[in-house]
């Protein structure tokens, strides 16, 4: 009896481990770190939870996005760790952070969006240690490049004075910021995206193509005053009108389409010193965002990374 009891749990257990195998496969490899079929499922999940336009997407596409999303992390987290033992990030800074998740998400408390993610599968130290990775890296870039940055406070300050009391029309824009191999292939993909754009949309297009970080969430870059823009961008938004999208324009991380989403226009007296912080951060966070992108694709270039 004990030993036909020892046979049935044997061949059950071979059952269950078979199932496993075949559910659970490997499907990339970066360097020494396996991504598998399930850590692609769970990223479904999360993307789907925190960017929900996506899940109108083809499940194809979905994967596809999901799968670009875990290397990219991967490979940034292997960075992080050849130069510190582990990610800690202050409490304080990491809800701040949650928070202004949740609140895109329309979702009122750290509780409401805890319930929410238990609904998806998912928890609250999912979202920690993705957030962790990004700030994590932001910090890596800043350390690495912050000696690079070219902020020039007196011409600032001089654009700040002859806009001083003129109306300023701040804009709500989208991006996608893509790549292409050879200068020969841009029509080409830009082509692509246009016409994804025109079928899809903009933030379907943008989680597709993007390789901005914004992707994950449509491309959106939020309300920027016209000041605090690099004298191309705004030439080229200036010659759109709301809803559409700019020609492809050259960047240092590659060629950026930007789409107007909204346009406000107001009056103000500014106060120069106030103003002159915000754009020296704005400028910052600029110039970070493009070294942020060199850093990664070399990174990636050097990276062992196989797909199964």
């Amino acid at each position: 009896m004990i030993k036909k009891y020892l046979l049935l749990l044997f061949l059950l257990l071979i059952s269950i481990n078979n199932s496993y195998s075949l559910e659970n496969k490997i499907k990339l490899k970066i360097d020494n770190k396996i991504i598998t079929s399930l850590d692609i499922k769970k990223e479904i999940r999360y993307l789907k939870a925190l960017n929900p336009q996506i899940r109108n997407l083809e499940e194809d596409r979905i994967y596809q996005i999901s799968k670009n999303s875990i290397l990219k992390e991967t490979i940034k987290k292997n960075e992080i760790l050849k130069n510190i033992k582990e990610i800690q990030i202050k409490p304080e800074l990491l809800n701040q952070f949650i928070k202004q998740t949740y609140v895109r998400l329309g979702i009122n408390s750290k509780s409401e969006f805890i319930s929410y993610l238990d609904k998806e599968s998912l928890n609250i130290k999912d979202v920690e240690t993705k957030i962790g990775i990004e700030i994590a890296w932001n910090k890596l870039v800043y350390l690495r490049f912050s000696s690079m940055l070219k902020i020039n406070e007196d011409d600032l300050k001089k654009k700040i004075l002859e806009n001083k009391k003129k109306d300023s029309n701040i804009y709500y824009l989208q991006e996608i910021l893509f790549e292409v191999k050879k200068k020969s292939e841009l029509n080409k993909k830009y082509n692509l995206i246009k016409k994804n754009i025109e079928t899809e949309g903009f933030e379907k297009s943008a989680l597709t193509f993007s390789i901005s970080d914004s992707s994950s969430n449509g491309g959106s870059i939020g309300w920027v005053d016209e000041s605090s823009l690099n004298p191309i961008i705004l030439e080229s938004i200036k010659d759109i009108s709301v809803g559409n999208h700019t020609n492809p324009i050259v960047v240092s991380g590659g060629f950026l389409i930007l789409k107007i989403k909204e346009i406000k226009t107001k009056k103000k007296e500014v106060n120069v010193d106030e103003e002159l912080s915000k754009l020296i951060v704005i400028k910052t966070n600029e110039q970070l965002n493009q070294f942020s992108q060199i850093f990664y694709n070399k990174i990636k270039n050097n990276s062992k990374i196989n797909e199964y």
